[in-house]
């Protein structure tokens, strides 16, 4: 480099930090308009401090997720949903619910948990990924004052025996713009729950609200799913994880490319956060959903299985879910289900025993089977389960013996 070229470059970085100092200064001296005030007033219920925040230069850092985004006075996160109010970091979402429902727990998916019971499931807004082809993208890629005023929340289920023997469920619900965490766990009581999960959008980034639930959901006797895309710092993590026992991941791909291009995200992130995983214990159940052109090579898929043999165990459940045309990626379409019938035989040459066919009713892919005699344990067709035979044994194959990983009593 030339000298004339030194001495512009320095120049330009001198008069940048000057104007970076100078707007540090101003902010300190007279804060920006009540833009923040006039959305989320003191009063608001959904602002709450948030956790996991340094002050830095004029700024607050937060330091929930790999995108450790540095925030001045107003900003948000990538997330939308936490933002430096006054040199303090806040969350816009405590107890906003986005999204509620009373699901099957095949639904989440997770397969190793109480077969065919049911899961008070709910969601905030927001995500600190981009995934093109987002299934609920309408509350994971919004602002919190984006949403409805008020959800539709399950608070009660009347259960009835009907004239042809069967039984049917009366669900009750009302609209609020407010769900604490104790109401959560009253409400997922009254409607024979057996867990709560976290879930539908990226619940890490309502970490506060996801935290103060669990915590209150554990003493009341039910069982917590986080259902995330494992994009998460290691403290954050380690804090929750003694209230969770289930997590779901997202495995969005196998490349970085892929992960870039597709979610906005880095790979190795995700795939720390499932080692951290393994090596806390906690039950892991994974999943890759196969979008046609896009993640579904042999290659990337046998790399995947590999890799999660390899390195979270053979006993750890995967799945491999259709794709179905979604936000921005309306061209492509459905996955065939032959291409995941193969991944799933990929993966189970590769050691893993519990592989699985999601979003095909019918496959028979969907059942959990031995891996030592063959037999079917759970069989079942989309979200319903049509045999259980391990929740009476809790957890053994009736016919050899065999334990099965999961919480089944």
């Amino acid at each position: 480099m030339s000298r004339r070229r030194a001495a512009a470059a320095f120049a330009w970085a001198f008069a940048a930090a000057g104007m970076a100092a100078a707007a540090a200064a101003l902010t300190a001296f007279r804060p920006p308009p009540s833009t923040f005030a006039s959305l989320f007033p003191e009063d608001n219920p959904h602002v709450r401090d948030a956790r996991f925040a340094v002050s830095v230069c004029g700024g607050v850092q937060c330091r929930l997720c790999p995108w450790n985004c540095f925030l001045p006075e107003g900003a948000r996160g990538r997330c939308r949903v936490r933002m430096n109010s006054g040199g303090k970091l806040k969350t816009l979402v405590y107890a906003l619910p986005a999204a509620v429902h009373v699901d099957p727990i095949e639904k989440k998916p997770v397969y190793h948990m109480y077969p065919g019971s049911l899961v008070y499931s709910l969601a905030a807004p927001g995500c600190n990924l981009r995934c093109r082809g987002c299934q609920n993208w309408e509350i994971s890629q919004v602002y919190p004052e984006q949403l409805p005023p008020s959800a539709a929340v399950p608070s009660a289920l009347a259960v009835r025996k009907g004239p042809d023997g069967r039984l049917y469920g009366e669900l009750s619900a009302a609209p609020t713009s407010v769900l604490s965490p104790a109401e959560i766990v009253r409400y997922a009581k009254a409607t024979h729950c057996r867990s709560v999960a976290f879930t539908y959008s990226e619940p890490s980034v309502f970490y506060e609200y996801m935290y103060d639930t669990a915590k209150l959901a554990r003493a009341a006797g039910l069982k917590n799913v986080m259902v995330s895309a494992g994009y998460i710092n290691r403290r954050p993590l380690d804090e929750l994880l003694p209230y969770m026992d289930v997590v779901k991941i997202d495995l969005k791909g196998f490349t970085p490319a892929f992960y870039r291009r597709y979610a906005g995200g880095d790979l190795e992130a995700v795939k720390r956060t499932l080692l951290q995983l393994k090596k806390k214990g906690k039950l892991t159940e994974v999943v890759n959903l196969v979008i046609p052109g896009l993640n579904d090579s042999q290659r990337d898929l046998a790399a995947l299985s590999g890799w999660v043999k390899d390195n979270l165990g053979a006993d750890t459940p995967l799945f491999f879910s259709r794709f179905m045309p979604e936000y921005l990626v309306t061209d492509t379409p459905p996955t065939p289900a032959a291409v995941l019938d193969e991944a799933r035989e990929i993966a189970m040459a590769k050691g893993l025993h519990y592989v699985y066919v999601g979003n095909v009713p019918g496959d028979p892919g969907e059942n959990t089977y031995c891996p030592k005699c063959g037999r079917a344990l759970v069989r079942r067709y989309g979200y319903a389960v049509l045999e259980d035979r391990l929740t009476p044994t809790g957890g053994l194959c009736p016919w050899d013996g065999t334990r099965i990983p999961g919480i089944w009593k």
